[in-house]
């Protein structure tokens, strides 16, 4: 039966659930079609090196800590949407991304006002409880008001200065490489381990992407492989979008989709409903039970296709006896798959 867990095993690029795992952490989707078979003929090295060498790597980095700032949807920046085209230019690091991301009008008009502005920056930048360092927070509602102030040995006046002066301390570095692997290897990292990343990023602020590469081929990682994980909404609906038709929806569609999923406390049922809607808009592009010449390999086939594994015998049990019953046909087998539980994790 479907299970919330699979065995420990290092990354296999020839394993459907392990490339479906890394399209989501790197990229925020599904992996297409072609992607899978190209990773099954190739090595795990050269499929990070091709997967973070893509502008989307960097529109999902960007979409992530957006959403990490709460910038999203009619709240996310205009100012600096050219975030992601030069960070994969090579023209911006992660590090000063993040800066630009911070000074942006959005992110201002997000925290409006000095106490909300200066606990946020200090609390999600540095990891500060402003509520135990009351000096910390003075200062930095003087400095944001335009006034001279003093903060972390630095002086500065201005909104500007108290953003220059936070990113520059050396906590900035290590909460950025903190969010960031815990994001992709769903794991604490040792004070060791991000005490050297910190470094090494300090040091050489375009080595982000080696350090991601790192994580995904580490032990970490094929640990966090062993279990499977809840999609976010973004990811969900993405993904349907992928698995199911091949493309991207439309931002439109997007927005519209996770802003409904986002209010629900358990967004379970109503995923369920969006893809079945999906399913049946797009019914007319779905395979045709009469073009199917063998309803197992058929049944197979959509299992490693939208879970990336082979059904277990019960399991497969159950979908011939529902194959085999008047009315159903291939929308019925992928319908139950994209509403299971098993879909919404990753």
């Amino acid at each position: 039966m479907l299970s919330r867990h699979a065995h420990t095993e290092p990354f296999d690029v020839t394993n459907r659930r392990h490339v479906r795992a890394l399209a989501f952490d790197l990229v925020g989707r599904a992996p297409y079609a072609d992607n899978v078979e190209l990773a099954a003929a190739s090595r795990l090295d050269v499929l990070l090196a091709r997967t973070t060498r893509t502008r989307e790597f960097w529109e999902h980095w960007y979409s992530e800590e957006l959403f990490y700032f709460l910038l999203i949807d009619n709240a996310r920046p205009e100012d600096i949407t050219t975030i992601p085209r030069r960070l994969h230019e090579g023209e911006l690091t992660v590090p000063d991304a993040v800066r630009q991301v911070v000074a942006s009008q959005a992110f201002h008009r997000a925290n409006p006002g000095p106490d909300t502005f200066v606990s946020v920056v200090l609390e999600q930048l540095l990891g500060i409880t402003v509520q135990r360092n009351a000096t910390l927070l003075e200062a930095g509602k003087k400095m944001y008001d335009g006034h001279s102030a003093r903060l972390f040995g630095q002086t500065g006046a201005g909104q500007a200065d108290l953003v220059r002066i936070v990113t520059s301390q050396p906590d900035f570095t290590t909460r950025l490489v903190e969010r960031s692997y815990r994001r992709l290897v769903r794991a604490e990292p040792t004070r060791d381990e991000l005490e050297a990343w910190s470094t090494r990023l300090d040091a050489e602020p375009d080595t982000f992407v080696t350090l991601v590469r790192e994580w995904i081929a580490s032990p970490a990682y094929a640990t966090r492989l062993a279990t499977l994980h809840p999609k976010s909404n973004r990811q969900f609906v993405r993904g349907l979008y992928v698995d199911l038709l091949g493309r991207l929806p439309d931002e439109v569609a997007m927005q519209r989709l996770r802003g409904a999923l986002a209010v629900l406390s358990d967004a379970a049922p109503l995923r369920a409903l969006v893809a079945r809607s999906l399913i049946d808009e797009h019914a007319d592009s779905m395979p045709r039970k009469q073009l199917v010449p063998d309803g197992g390999v058929f049944i197979k086939s959509q299992f490693r296709r939208f879970l990336g594994r082979e059904p277990g015998p019960e399991e497969f049990q159950i979908f011939e006896l529902a194959w085999e019953q008047q009315g159903a046909d291939p929308r019925t087998v992928i319908r139950a798959l994209v509403t299971h539980w098993e879909y919404q994790h990753y």
